[in-house]
């Protein structure tokens, strides 16, 4: 237990040192949001695949991070769950409209295309689903279904509680992408599948009509 305890604290011990620097230099620039976003994505996914490289295990490398090559099947399926689960999650949301923590007002339709809808899951699945629940996984010797599913659970958690400035449904709605994401990571050992199925959801919340 005490081995689990000590994996946990290193992946929010990462978390914390992946997300610092990038808020740090954001409100050092006192950058606009047009600049901010794309600022904070980039560095983040930065530092995460440094700390990849740097604790990662021969001979797999970023293999074991889910940088892994996959049966198609997996990303079918995810795109057909991100489909369904996508238009749901954007109905909820028209229902109970959260604010966002930034102005997103000014951003054009192309920005938060490629902002929110190509680029931030793959640097949120990089960080969340590649770095820290393979980091816990790797903690975890037993062969249970607690020990299987424990990691997906715990960067779930972690994933809505960094939502929940956006509100509880939000955040909700972020608990359970992080669960899907993450037993999609689980069963197919790569990050695509959990790419697309987030890529898909991200993109029925910003295309659904507003009321």
């Amino acid at each position: 237990m005490s081995h689990v305890l000590k994996r946990l604290a290193l992946a929010l011990l990462l978390f914390v040192s992946v997300y610092a620097p990038a808020f740090a230099l954001v409100a050092w620039l006192h950058a606009r949001v047009e600049v901010a976003v794309p600022l904070i994505i980039a560095v983040s996914a930065g530092i995460a695949a440094i700390f990849m490289a740097l604790i990662a295990k021969r001979p797999k490398g970023f293999a074991e991070f889910g940088l892994a090559r996959l049966p198609f099947s997996y990303v079918i399926a995810a795109a057909a769950a991100g489909v369904v689960i996508g238009a749901a999650f954007a109905y909820i949301a028209a229902l109970f409209p959260a604010r966002s923590p930034l102005d997103l007002s000014t951003l054009r339709p192309w920005m938060i295309v490629v902002y929110f809808v190509i680029a931030a899951p793959i640097q949120e699945e990089l960080i969340f689903r590649g770095l820290l629940q393979s980091l816990v996984a790797r903690g975890i010797s037993s062969q249970s279904f607690w020990a299987a599913h424990f990691p997906v659970f715990f960067t779930a958690v972690l994933f809505g509680i960094i939502h929940v400035d956006s509100g509880i449904v939000v955040a909700t709605e972020a608990v359970l992408l992080g669960l899907i994401a993450g037993e999609l990571r689980r069963l197919s050992g790569s990050l695509i599948p959990a790419m697309v199925f987030h890529a898909i959801l991200n993109a029925a919340s910003a295309l659904w009509p507003s009321a």
